[in-house]
């Protein structure tokens, strides 16, 4: 077998003669901020689909988490207490769940126009409220808990058992 190494002779020595060295620095820099481009693009790829793993596993498991029991409506009654729009503590106990080892501390509801709040007993001691307030569409509705309420911010032009100030 014979190889014709003429041509590529011809093409070496025409390329000698033209002169000139191959610039590696400048491929090299090339190269190397390419590099550090797909680097950056993978860093941030990685980072975007952790970000989305985890948020879509939040999610996720907020979707299919049981969350606290709708909150039942009530219509007003006046069974127990001195105000007629006032509701009993068998009526508000079904608008909320109460923790475990949590109970109504009495059978009074406190009143005062639209709103009502009763005692709740809680195992650690120490009594806190539960506010419940009317509105003619949806009836009584849990409101929330706590030691007491601002009765101007309640919308209250009288003082209640239940506010601070």
């Amino acid at each position: 077998m014979t190889d014709n190494l003429g041509p590529l002779r011809q093409a070496m020595s025409d390329l000698s003669e033209h002169g000139g060295s191959t610039d590696l620095y400048e491929r090299s820099l090339r190269k190397s901020r390419q590099s550090q481009r797909r680097a950056a693009l993978a860093t941030g790829a990685a980072a975007v689909a952790v970000v989305f793993a985890v948020g879509g596993t939040v999610a996720f498991v907020a979707d299919h988490r049981s969350g606290p029991p709708s909150t039942p409506v009530a219509a007003p009654s006046s069974a127990g207490s001195e105000d007629p729009a006032c509701p009993s503590i068998e009526i508000l106990a079904d608008l909320v769940e109460l923790p475990q080892d949590w109970s109504f501390a009495s059978s009074r509801v406190q009143c005062a126009e639209s709103w009502a709040s009763t005692d709740v007993k809680r195992p650690t001691g120490g009594n806190i409220h539960y506010l419940f307030h009317y509105a003619a569409d949806t009836g009584w509705r849990y409101q929330e808990q706590g030691t007491g309420w601002n009765c101007q911010e309640l919308g209250l032009t009288k003082p209640a058992p239940f506010c601070t100030s």
